[in-house]
């Protein structure tokens, strides 16, 4: 049986203006641990780690049109689902200490959520 979950493809969150509001700051994209590989990655690296990621998980769209990930067997989460979790939780926090290119672009398709 399939199960089916929201994914984590925009974390920082627009307003009405589409101006970010800031990092994501829960859910399993929102930390970033101190000994994270990550931190030795370029911000650029990790941008497109992270899109090559999304790329490679099943994904459909909800009825209405956003993007959720297909998931199959019993573990919550597949490697590049933690994978990605892990990188986001590195850009949102290089995001919120100034690093205006670690924001989170959208990497999955359908209409913004």
């Amino acid at each position: 049986m399939a199960a089916i979950f929201l994914g984590s493809a925009y974390g920082q969150g627009t307003p009405g203006n589409g101006q970010p509001v800031g990092p994501k700051t829960t859910g399993p994209g929102s930390y970033s641990p101190a000994n994270s590989p990550f931190k030795k990655w370029t911000t650029a690296q990790l941008q497109q780690r992270r899109l090559d990621l999304y790329r490679q998980i099943p994904q459909t769209q909800d009825r209405h049109g956003r993007p959720v990930f297909i998931h199959h067997g019993g573990e919550a989460f597949s490697d590049q689902q933690k994978e990605i979790y892990a990188i986001e939780g590195e850009l949102n926090y290089r995001y919120d200490h100034g690093d205006k290119d670690a924001e989170l672009k959208r990497a999955m398709p359908g209409m913004q959520h």
